[in-house]
């Protein structure tokens, strides 16, 4: 209780310090070389602050607490003209004790290329990416990592890759119908560590149709804060031949990947105020390979065989609280795993909620989240926790 007090009252003191001193950053400097000729550089971090009801040490009863950069992120990009131009990401993280689904001692600092690719912006309808990119598939890993409607995307959506949800391929994607109709098209390295039967690449295909304003962008937000209407509905399909062993050990047993997924978002503003409600089902499946005698790992970790879905809502206040905007948000999961954390048929539940206040909308953000998980089969690894967070984040 004194940690939640403690926890509760830093929280406090940091957003009132927000609220009265700081003032908004401005963008991220540009430098213009003539002929749409240009270098962008931008900066954003993301600090957490958070404490869990589980410990981390040999009482297992005991709270955790810690404090660490989710995020510190240095992006370059540019354009030698109008057609060919890159992006490059370097992406820090330290280190922390609270994960997704456990509380360890310690963590190390990690340094990441986390993006790195050319662009080839041909027309509306066709334009490419080629080299270190986002997964195409969900929509949700796709919603920019600094622009989600609750604090952070969903723990539980990810597609199982090596490399933060990103992979090395090339992608097609454009826009139809004055951009009501996107298609993303992909070629991905896939699954390439020596563990995987055949190395053959990941094929994933996604569209989407708005019937509202566009989202034409590769990238979704999870929210436009007021500024758009938006209704998109979107699904998206994938594929890997002979991706991972149902025996490791043996390497015996290959197993296909494919996934599937289908979403919606829904964001409309009002005199009353901005309405914003979004949700998504996924399936993923490597043929049971679960049941093998030794599974390759990625089939059954968090992102291995699973289905289940995900439901948030959003609204933003119509007025402005002190120098920003008030957004109340709240998001339900469930999934179902074939195994997790060594439990066959394991339900997993997590729910939580949270306040945004955006004093210069996602550029200058503080966000306190209350969440809950449980798992349906409890034992010394799948116990259920409650965590509370607050997050400052910055861009420039």
């Amino acid at each position: 209780m004194h940690t939640i007090k403690r926890f509760g009252f830093t929280a406090y003191v940091l957003f009132f310090l927000l609220c009265a001193g700081l003032h908004p950053a401005q963008a991220g400097p540009t430098i213009n070389f003539g002929d749409n000729a240009f270098l962008g550089i931008d900066f954003a971090s993301q600090l957490y602050l958070q404490t869990r009801d589980t410990g981390s040490g040999s009482d297992n009863d005991d709270r955790t607490s810690d404090i660490y950069f989710k995020r510190n992120r240095l992006m370059f990009r540019g354009m030698a003209g109008d057609k060919y131009g890159f992006y490059f990401a370097l992406n820090h993280r330290s280190a922390r004790k609270i994960n997704d689904l456990f509380v360890s001692d310690k963590g190390d600092d990690e340094l990441d290329v986390i993006d790195a690719f050319f662009i080839g912006d041909f027309t509306d309808a066709f334009r490419l990416r080629a080299g270190l990119t986002k997964d195409m598939l969900t929509r949700e890993n796709n919603e920019g990592c600094f622009d989600p409607l609750s604090m952070d995307r969903s723990l539980f959506i990810y597609t199982p890759l090596p490399r933060l949800s990103r992979d090395y391929g090339v992608v097609a994607w454009g826009n139809f119908l004055d951009a009501k109709l996107q298609y993303r098209l992909a070629v991905m390295r896939g699954f390439h560590d020596g563990n995987d039967p055949d190395s053959s690449f990941r094929y994933t295909a996604r569209l989407h149709v708005s019937l509202l304003e566009p989202e034409y962008s590769i990238i979704y937000l999870g929210t436009y804060l007021g500024k758009k209407k938006v209704l998109t509905f979107g699904a998206g399909y994938q594929i890997e031949p002979d991706a991972v062993y149902a025996n490791v050990a043996a390497k015996t047993l290959p197993k296909d990947y494919k996934a599937w997924t289908v979403d919606g978002f829904f964001e409309y503003p009002t005199s009353a105020g901005t309405f914003t409600i979004s949700g998504a089902y996924l399936k993923t499946d490597f043929d049971d390979a679960y049941l093998g005698g030794d599974p390759d790992s990625r089939s059954i970790d968090i992102y291995g065989e699973r289905n289940g879905w995900y439901a948030k809502a959003g609204y933003l206040f119509p007025m402005k609280v002190g120098p920003g905007e008030l957004q109340v948000y709240g998001r339900y999961e469930d999934w179902k795993y074939a195994q997790l954390l060594n439990i066959f048929d394991q339900d997993l539940k997590w729910y939580g909620g949270g306040i945004n206040y955006f004093i210069k909308g996602q550029d200058l953000r503080v966000t306190l989240e209350y969440s809950h998980t449980d798992f349906d089969q409890e034992d010394d690894n799948s116990k259920d926790f409650n965590t509370l967070t607050a997050m400052l984040q910055f861009r420039f």
